[in-house]
């Protein structure tokens, strides 16, 4: 504001509103501020005195340009707004109290601005009055009161008070209608049972109506017994005077009928004389007749049409009737001529007698003519036969005449005479029956059905009568009968009841087997199922503890890898200074100080290592210590790293901007320890998942940016080496279980020699037979190969030797193709990502060329390491002998050239002979390596989804804070390349830090070298999901539905929606959030769990309501499902019983990955320890070394050097000595010219090298290890120190590990040779 209103731009702008533009013409509006902006001030000047403002109110020109008194500029223009608003010109400005908010800091600072400038704050509440006292005018009207906050509220509400009651009105019918369609929704969702509840109500309806209308008949029944005889006394009056009429007509019957003759014939003859007279005419005539004659054929056509279509529609039953009818008219026809044969039987019998006696007598008379002409032959024959026969009936008389059975025998004869009549009578009975069977049916069925009516008539009508005592004696018998069976069943039951409980538990268990298995692997789940295994979403204590152990473990792998990798850099370190010590007899203060730092980190120095950090406003002194800047800039590098984690573009990308640069090596090292670091080295589900993801834009980058296929397969890129050392805690367990077995074969087989070259087989024969013989060979040892190749032992040892190589090669592939399964996920995903990147890149490239790709990773950095040095991966207890070593190097070569899949070529023809074997187990390998990219994708391995980072709580890092500013300072540099706009995020973070902060002294840099806990966080988590609302509808429904079946459980989703709410399920309800609640006091340390699909289950969010609310909060978010398409009402909304059958079996899978974890820990642990340990034994050796060396310097440092008397070091020394300060270590004077001569000095500027002679050097130590090297010019007899300066010989000795030929000292005044420098400083201070 101030800087708004100096150049008085604003001020002119005001006087030009109230006078016009022509009062002021020009207003300079210059950009930066000169004196040419204060006429733009004195026109305001003159516009407030015109206007009348007093003088006392008018600030002075310097108040505003120069910002002395800026208060009174404010004060002058309140001032004259007054008196404009008595003018009438404007509005005055009101009192600003409580309408502007201000910080503490912002208040602090102004008033000490005022009270540094020794301006006075004008009292702004009385301008108005100090006003009209200078004008004499009376002063303005006090201001109304300031109406409290209650009196303005109830104002308001008064004031306001109809469109309050519209509001609640709108609101109420907002309600109304809210009601109105979740009942309609209710309605909608039950509409497939509306039907059956609408045929129930019309069937109760119409029991209701018909039990209405039996009691009105039954309070009828006398009114009914009247008005029936009134109808039978009707009926008799009007059927008398039926017959009457019937009668009367009869008897004039004739009259009548010659009556309506009369007048039919009389009409009849009117119409035809009226149509004859119409049709007398010819034309008409004619039409007329061939009108009737189409007429008559066209009716005639149709009643034939409808007669021949209703014959064939009634053919087959005509049909039938026709032979019925038949059957009938002959059986009618039959049983008349049975009659009438009947009536004249005794006519027919005497017919039939004489025409059988006419008959006979006519046989008999053609018998006699016949006879007749044989008369004596016949009569001799018939006397001859009749005697013969007379004989024999005498003979049989006699004989039955002789026995006493003669009367039996004729009863015998009778009884089968009257058996054969009674068998005759019986047919011919039989046989009439028979023909009259289908009229006897129809009577008797006629009969049958009139009885049983009758006896149905009479039992219902005594059943009805008895109706009361029929009911108690039908519900007595019943009730017995259920007692009785009651009884015998629970007898039944307590007799057998062990096998019961067995049968009953048994079934039990097998119905929940059959539910868990459809809920894990069914799709369409039961209501029953998800109630019985909805506990298995809660997290249990042992859940809670399993948890609070993984997450336990994890820091201790990620601090222990830190040890580790702080151990090995202190290792590497030491064995530098070491050997820098040993070569220029360095002092061991360096070594002191490093094994200080190795020490345990105390109270006191981790105090002491935190003020240091305060001191000097590092971000990461910790939180009590932190001011708001250092809050601030501890924010955004939590911002930044998480960033980082998050995207791993800007990583890759700096990755390759590294490699560009000629010096990268020098920063590798520490940025793949940074990127692991940031990653916690993959052991939690997240930062695995965005390691991976890293490592698959990087592989993809690699490949984008590869010209051929054989870049990809020989090139080295950053990222592989974070690979490795992400890789290596998972390698040994695969490695020990796939390898151990075939190592230990090759190490533990005796005389085993695997070497190819036949050029060292021959040198070897040779030198064993001088061995043997003690005489030396006059043979040559170094010959070619093709020279060694044609000896005949040595040719035959080569090829055994090649064959053992091949046995033990086939044997290295056998185990490393059958252990697709045991590798590690990581492994397999960095192979299917290549596999996927070679194959976008490459399209037309090979199998084996792709293959050869993935090997580059799976076998030449994660297999061969084990196999060339088996015992730093725990395969073998102790270091392999030479031997060994080689005969795995040669496994090794075999095995990287089949990877590679080429065959050997001519620059290794000691391996050709096996390049057929080496075609075959191309073949395999290639196969095997496609096989190890045969892997689901991160997203479904670890459960993870685009917005993984904005939904689970990243996990603190445990980084140094110098390694810290050196991502910060590559991020800065490479920062154009990184995020080339304005706008990247990126960009906008390193920009608002402000430059990496400097490096400091040595004390803070020590205390930056200490790892601290860096929690991320992330600023920029605004990132919107495009399916949020989708999900949070199925979170909110699976949370109520949930709800809904632990109330009310029933068969069907829909029926349990549908169940009215009554008061016992809203104290169900409220017995649920209070066992909740207690089971949250239980375990108030209880961490929520971090997944996404446990949280939509916690009912924190419905606690607060009521279970009538909870239902329609479900029949809502269901209802909104329905309408996104996801489910459907007519399954019986299955989909949201299925999504929560799938977010039971997650939490399953959740438990075997945590028990997965937790076990891979603990072996990542196992494996570090042992690590850990062989590094503090090499370390120990180190301090050891360290000591003894020490000691020896300490000893060599008590010797008092002899100085020759009256020479320039010896008057050097006796004046340190007068002046009592003779450092401890000694010191040396030498002049320039002598140090130039020997080459120590090269130059000092300002100096040429004639002037040397009048310029002294003095080198001493009074500290270890430090120098002070200062320069004197003695002139012209006055000594002055030109230059001073203290140098350490760790900067030395760094110096000349860096290959530097000189080192400038005093800012570049004086440079020295370094090389002869150190001689120097080794000669007069260590030797």
């Amino acid at each position: 504001m101030e800087e708004g209103l100096r150049n008085g731009v604003v001020l002119a702008r005001l006087v030009r509103v109230f006078k016009g533009e022509g009062a002021v013409r020009r207003i300079y509006d210059a950009p930066k501020l000169d004196f040419r902006h204060s006429d733009n001030i004195n026109h305001f000047f003159t516009f407030v005195r015109n206007v009348g403002l007093p003088e006392d109110f008018i600030f002075e020109l310097t108040d505003l340009y120069e910002k002395k008194n800026f208060p009174k500029v404010i004060y002058c223009i309140h001032a004259l707004s007054h008196l404009l608003a008595r003018r009438g010109l404007a509005q005055r400005i009101g009192n600003l109290v409580g309408h502007l908010q201000f910080t503490d800091d912002q208040l602090q600072q102004t008033q000490k601005g005022l009270k540094d400038s020794g301006v006075a704050m004008p009292n702004f509440g009385n301008v108005g009055r100090e006003l009209a006292k200078e004008i004499n005018e009376e002063p303005e009207e006090p201001e109304e009161e300031v109406e409290t906050e209650e009196e303005r509220r109830d104002r308001l509400l008064f004031e306001n008070e109809d469109s309050i009651l519209a509001t609640q009105a709108v609101a109420r019918a907002f309600l109304v209608r809210k009601a109105q369609a979740t009942q309609h929704a209710r309605i909608r969702m039950a509409e497939r049972y509306v039907p059956k509840i609408q045929a129930q109500c019309r069937a109760l309806l119409f029991r209701q109506r018909h039990q209405r209308e039996r009691d009105k008949r039954a309070d009828l029944i006398p009114w009914a017994i009247g008005v029936q005889a009134q109808a039978r006394a009707r009926g008799v009056l009007q059927r008398r005077w039926f017959l009457r009429l019937k009668s009367a007509l009869r008897s004039s019957k004739i009259s009548v009928v010659k009556l309506q003759t009369a007048a039919r014939a009389r009409i009849v003859q009117r119409s035809h004389k009226e149509l004859a007279k119409t049709f007398a005419t010819p034309l008409v005539m004619e039409n007329i007749v061939s009108l009737q004659a189409q007429a008559r054929g066209v009716l005639r056509r149709l009643q034939l049409a409808r007669q021949r279509s209703l014959l064939q529609r009634v053919a087959i039953p005509i049909i039938h009737l026709q032979a019925h009818t038949r059957g009938v008219l002959v059986r009618r026809r039959i049983g008349t001529q049975l009659a009438k044969l009947e009536d004249v039987t005794d006519v027919v019998i005497r017919i039939q007698a004489a025409a059988r006696t006419f008959l006979a007598r006519k046989r008999l008379l053609t018998l006699i003519r016949a006879l007749r002409k044989a008369t004596p032959a016949l009569v001799s024959l018939q006397a001859r036969a009749r005697a013969k026969l007379a004989g024999q009936r005498h003979q049989a008389m006699h004989k039955a005449l002789s026995q006493v059975q003669v009367m039996t025998s004729v009863g015998g004869f009778q009884a089968f005479a009257r058996a054969a009549l009674a068998r005759n009578r019986h047919q011919e009975q039989t046989k009439r029956l028979e023909f009259v069977q289908p009229d006897v049916v129809g009577f008797q069925s006629v009969a049958r059905g009139a009885l049983v009516r009758c006896s149905y008539t009479a039992w219902r009508d005594y059943l009805r009568h008895s109706h009361p005592q029929a009911t108690i004696l039908q519900a007595l018998l019943r009730g017995v009968l259920q007692r009785r069976k009651f009884r015998a069943k629970m007898e039944y039951y307590r007799s057998n009841l062990d096998k019961i409980v067995q049968i009953q538990s048994l079934f039990r268990a097998k119905e929940t087997r059959e539910q868990y298995r459809q809920l894990t692997v069914g799709t369409n789940v039961t209501v029953g199922t998800i109630k019985n295994f909805v506990h298995l979403l809660d997290d249990s204590e042992a859940d809670f503890q399993e948890e609070i152990k993984v997450e336990r473990l994890r820091q201790d792998v990620v601090k222990r890898i830190r040890e580790n990798q702080a151990l090995e850099s202190d290792v590497n370190e030491l064995d530098t200074k070491i050997a820098l010590v040993v070569q220029n007899v360095k002092s061991f203060e360096e070594l002191t100080k490093l094994r200080r730092t190795l020490g345990p980190d105390s109270a006191a120095v981790h105090a002491a290592r935190t003020s240091v950090l305060a001191a000097h406003g590092d971000p990461f002194a910790g939180p009590s210590t932190l001011d708001r800047s250092a809050k601030r800039k501890l924010e955004l590098y939590q911002q930044l790293f998480y960033f980082l984690q998050t995207k791993a573009g800007y990583l890759t990308k700096l990755f390759t901007r590294m490699t560009m640069e000629k010096d990268w090596e020098k920063h590798r090292r520490l940025t793949e320890r940074v990127v692991l670091t940031l990653f916690g080295y993959g052991h939690d589900r997240r930062e695995e998942y965005l390691l991976l993801k890293f490592f698959q834009m990087a592989i993809h980058e690699e490949a984008t940016a590869a010209q051929s296929i054989e870049d990809i397969t020989r090139g080295h890129p950053m990222f592989i080496n974070v690979a490795v050392h992400y890789l290596r805690p998972k390698q040994t367990a695969y490695i020990r279980e796939t390898l151990q077995a075939v190592i230990r074969g090759v190490i533990e087989s005796e005389d085993l020699d695997l070497e190819t070259d036949p050029s060292k087989i021959y040198r070897a024969r040779i030198d064993l037979e001088e061995m043997r013989s003690g005489v030396p060979s006059k043979q040559a040892k170094d010959v070619p190969f093709h020279t060694a190749l044609n000896d005949p032992d040595t040719r035959a040892e080569y090829i055994r030797h090649l064959q053992v190589l091949q046995w033990w090669t086939e044997e290295f592939v056998k185990a490393i193709t059958q252990s697709v399964q045991k590798m590690p996920y990581g492994m397999r995903y960095m192979a299917r990502e290549t596999l996927n990147a070679v194959k976008s890149k490459f399209p037309d490239a090979s199998v084996e060329a792709c293959a050869a790709c993935i090997a580059r990773l799976v076998y030449y950095r994660y297999i061969n390491p084990a196999i060339i040095t088996p015992e730093t991966f725990d395969i073998v207890s102790s270091t392999i002998d030479i031997a060994s070593r080689k005969n795995l190097a040669q496994v090794s070569r075999m095995l990287t050239q089949i990877t590679n899949g080429v065959e050997f070529g001519d620059d290794t023809p000691s391996y050709i002979p096996v390049n057929d074997y080496v075609w075959k187990a191309i073949k395999q390998i290639s196969a095997w390596l496609i096989e190890v990219a045969n892997v689901q994708d991160a997203e479904t391995e670890y459960h993870a989804h685009e917005f993984l980072d904005a939904t689970v709580q990243p996990k603190s890092i445990f980084i140094s804070p110098n390694e810290v500013y050196a991502m910060h300072t590559l991020l800065s540099q490479h920062l154009d390349f990184l995020a080339p706009t304005r706008e990247d995020t990126l960009r906008v973070i390193l920009t608002e830090l402000d430059g990496v902060p400097h490096i400091g002294n040595e004390e803070l840099n020590e205390a930056r070298d200490t790892a601290i806990e860096l929690q991320l966080t992330n600023r920029f988590a605004h990132v919107r999901d495009p399916a949020a609302d989708e999900k949070t509808l199925w979170v909110q429904a699976k949370r109520a539905v949930l709800a809904i079946l632990r109330v009310q459980p029933a068969k069907d989703l829909v029926d349990s929606l549908m169940q009215p709410v009554i008061d016992e399920h809203e104290v169900i309800w409220e017995g649920i959030l209070e066992e909740m609640e207690r089971e949250q006091s239980r375990h108030q340390r209880r961490m929520p769990s971090t997944t996404a699909a446990d949280s939509a289950y916690r009912l924190e969010d419905i606690r607060s309501m009521s279970f009538r609310e909870v239902k329609a909060h479900a029949i809502y978010f269901l209802l909104e499902l329905e309408k996104l398409g996801k489910i459907s009402r007519m399954d019986g909304y299955q989909g949201i019983l299925n999504a929560i059958a799938g977010d039971v079996r997650s939490k399953n899978r959740r438990r075997l990955q945590r028990q997965h974890e937790k076990e891979s820990m603990e072996e990542a642990l196992k494996y570090l320890a042992e690590r850990k340990k062989a590094f503090e034994e090499q370390i120990n050796y180190y301090h050891n070394f360290v000591e003894n060396a020490m000691n020896t310097m300490q000893r060599g440092k008590g010797k008092r050097r002899f100085v020759i008397p009256f020479t320039q070091q010896y008057f050097h020394m006796r004046e340190l000595q007068k002046a009592g300060k003779p450092p401890q270590f000694g010191s040396f004077k030498y002049t320039a010219q002598r140090l130039y001569k020997k080459g120590v000095l090269l130059s000092i500027d300002q100096y040429s090298p004639r002037q040397f002679d009048d310029i002294d050097i003095v080198m001493s130590s009074n500290d270890v290890g430090v120098f002070t090297i200062e320069v004197f010019n003695n002139a012209l007899g006055i000594t002055n120190r030109v230059a001073s300066a203290d140098v350490k010989m760790e900067d030395l000795l760094q110096a000349q590990f860096e290959n530097r030929a000189s080192y400038s000292l005093f800012s570049g005044l004086a440079k020295f040779n370094l090389n002869l420098l150190l001689w120097q400083i080794n000669k007069k201070f260590y030797v």
